[in-house]
C-alpha cells in the first residue's frame, strides 16, 4: 500500500506511520509548514507540505500514486471558537476526501471518535444513534459528528469506499494532551482516586488504534464503521499505578467519593471552569468517564477483522511515562541552552 496520511505529526497519525513503515508500506504524510516532521522523515515517510484547509484541487496533487487515504488530522482544542474547529474538522474532512477522489484513491479511512455518541446510558455500539444531545460547549464532539456526516456524503457522491473508526480517548508516546495531564496528577503528593477506582475507563493505546487502522486498510471494505473504544479493560487504579511506574513514582492515593466528585463538577461547571490540562473536554463528560464503566465494547472490529491489540496497557503506560520523563528532560535542556 501507498498510504496518504493526514495528521501524521499527531498522536495516532505518528503511531500509524511507524506501524505501516515497519510493515514495508509506503506513507505520504501531509504536514503543515513548520510542523516537526523529523520522526516521519527518519522512518522513510514522504513529506508533502499543505493543510487540510487547502482546497481539494491543491491537496490532490500530493496524493498522486497513493492507493489508500487515512484522514487522522483534527483540531482538538481551539479555545471554544467554533469557526476554527469547524474549518479544520468538518470542512477539512470534506477537502481531503474530495481531493482523494480527484487523485483516484479508491479506499479511505476517516478517524472519528466515540464522542459522536454524546451522553450514553449503558453500552453502545456502531448501530446506536448519534442524534443524542451533545453539551453546547463540547465543540470537539459536535465537529466529529458533523465530520462523519460530511465524510459519508462525499463518499456517496464520489464513489469512495469509506470506513470510519471511532476510538475513545487515546494516549501514548508523543501525547500532547492526556499523558501530560495525567502525569501532573500522578506526580502530586496525594493522587486523587475518584470513586472506587475499580471502574474501567474508555481509554485506548495509540499503537493498538494503529493496528486497527491497518486491518481496515488491508480489508478495503467501504460503508463500514468500527468502534475502537476498548482494547483491554483498564481500571482507574491501574491507569495511575502503571503510568506512575513509568514516571518513576510511587503514588499515594486519596479516595474521593463519587458523590463529592459529581457535586464539585456541577458547581465548577456552573462557574465556567474547564478541565485542567484538557479544556476541550467539559467537566461533566470527564466525571462520567472517570466514574462510570467503559461503554464501548468494540466487538465488531474483533469479529470481522480479528483485531487483537498487540500492546497491553501495562506495557504502554509504563513506556508512555518513560517517554514523558525523557521528553520533559529534553525540553528542559533545550531551554537551558537558549
Amino acid at each position: 500500500m501507498r498510504v496518504y496520511l493526514t495528521g501524521g505529526t499527531g498522536l495516532v497519525g505518528s503511531h500509524l506511520a511507524l506501524h505501516l513503515r515497519a510493515r514495508a508500506h509506503e506513507v505520504v504524510a501531509l504536514c503543515r509548514k513548520g510542523a516537526d516532521n523529523l520522526l516521519l522523515s527518519e522512518h522513510g515517510c514522504d513529506i508533502v507540505n499543505g493543510d487540510v484547509r487547502d482546497g481539494s484541487a491543491s491537496l490532490a496533487g500530493g496524493m498522486a500514486g497513493c492507493t489508500h487515504l487515512v484522514h487522522a488530522a483534527a483540531l482538538v482544542y481551539a479555545n471554544g471558537h467554533w469557526p476554527t474547529v469547524c474549518a479544520v474538522n468538518v470542512e477539512g474532512t470534506e477537502n481531503v476526501l474530495r481531493a482523494s477522489a480527484r487523485a483516484g484513491i479508491p479506499c479511505a479511512v476517516h478517524l472519528s471518535s466515540v464522542a459522536v455518541y454524546g451522553t450514553v446510558d449503558g453500552e453502545v455500539n456502531e448501530v446506536a444513534s448519534i442524534e443524542t444531545a451533545i453539551p453546547k460547549d463540547d465543540l470537539y464532539a459536535r465537529s466529529k459528528r458533523e465530520a462523519e456526516v460530511a465524510a459519508r456524503r462525499v463518499a456517496a457522491e464520489e464513489g469512495l469506499a469509506l470506513a470510519i473508526l471511532r476510538p475513545s480517548a487515546v494516549y501514548g508516546e508523543r501525547d500532547r494532551l492526556m499523558i501530560p495531564a495525567l502525569a501532573d496528577i500522578v506526580c502530586r503528593p496525594l493522587v486523587p482516586m475518584f470513586g472506587s477506582g475499580k471502574n474501567t475507563l474508555p481509554i485506548v493505546y495509540a499503537g493498538n488504534v494503529a493496528e486497527a487502522i491497518r486491518l481496515v486498510l488491508e480489508d478495503g471494505e467501504g460503508g463500514v464503521t468500527y468502534d475502537v473504544g476498548r482494547d483491554e479493560a483498564l481500571t482507574q487504579r491501574q491507569l495511575f499505578q502503571w503510568l506512575a511506574a513509568g514516571l518513576g513514582r510511587q503514588p499515594r492515593f486519596v479516595r474521593i467519593p463519587a458523590g463529592v466528585v459529581r457535586g464539585a463538577v456541577g458547581l465548577l461547571s456552573t462557574l465556567g471552569v474547564g478541565t485542567p490540562g484538557a479544556k476541550h473536554l467539559p467537566l461533566e463528560r470527564v466525571a462520567r468517564l472517570a466514574l462510570g464503566e467503559n461503554p464501548y465494547p468494540s466487538l465488531e472490529i474483533r469479529r470481522k477483522l480479528a483485531w487483537s491489540p498487540p500492546e497491553t496497557h501495562q506495557q504502554a503506560l509504563m513506556r508512555s511515562g518513560k517517554w514523558f520523563v525523557a521528553n520533559s528532560r529534553h525540553r528542559s535542556e533545550q531551554r537551558a541552552h537558549g
